[in-house]
């Protein structure tokens, strides 16, 4: 089991904890564990979510006059941990501090075929 990973994210190196959508008396599946492994294999995933997660964001970031670095994702995303759907295809989700919506932060959703959305984190909660 993966308790936290090392991950590049748009240029950044994280140490993220990984959080498993699991009861108390449950296990982390196979299916899980597999999960966090494709997203750690496939870095171009989290490079393309970039563009969809900007999309995401422009409209409240171009209104914002006190944010002086639009052009730096971070400036209004902070990534936070990753977040490991349990249903028959895991989805993984980097959970994000979100400047716009701090109640809801975001989140950045990866499935096992490459998919991304982007959204409030109630997308995969």
């Amino acid at each position: 089991m993966i308790n936290e990973l090392n991950i590049s994210i748009w240029e950044r190196a994280f140490l993220l904890p990984v959080e498993y959508d699991c009861y108390d008396d449950e296990v982390i599946t196979d299916a899980q564990k597999s999960a966090v492994k494709m997203l750690a294999m496939h870095p171009e995933w989290i490079v393309s979510a970039k563009e969809q997660v900007e999309r995401f964001c422009r409209e409240e970031v171009l209104v914002d006059s006190e944010n002086n670095k639009k052009d730096n994702i971070f400036s209004y995303i902070k990534p936070d941990y990753l977040f490991v759907k349990r249903d028959d295809h895991p989805r993984v989700a980097i959970m994000c501090k979100y400047r716009y919506d701090i109640e809801h932060g975001l989140a950045v959703v990866f499935s096992a075929d490459g998919n991304i959305s982007v959204g409030p984190q109630d997308i995969i909660l």
